[in-house]
């Protein structure tokens, strides 16, 4: 389960991932999004792998995967 904010930041970075081909930045979930906090939004990244909804590559920029495809919402952004 998802908190409404979580479901915001995975369905953007489902559709800047599936567009382009790379997961977005921290910076342009927030810009996206209106966060203005950068730790705000890694709570947010880190509670979504917490979940096993996206996993995190260690050290490597925009190395999000989306690991549960199933809980993408058809149409959004």
């Amino acid at each position: 389960m998802m908190t409404p904010r979580q479901r915001e930041v995975f369905d953007f970075i489902a559709a800047i991932a599936a567009n382009e081909g790379i997961a977005p930045t921290y910076r342009e979930i927030g810009k996206a999004l209106g966060l203005q906090s950068m730790s705000s939004v890694k709570r947010i990244v880190e509670g979504l792998e917490e979940r096993g909804f996206i996993r995190r590559l260690p050290r490597r920029a925009r190395a999000i995967e989306i690991i549960r495809k199933d809980a993408i919402h058809v149409g959004k952004h």
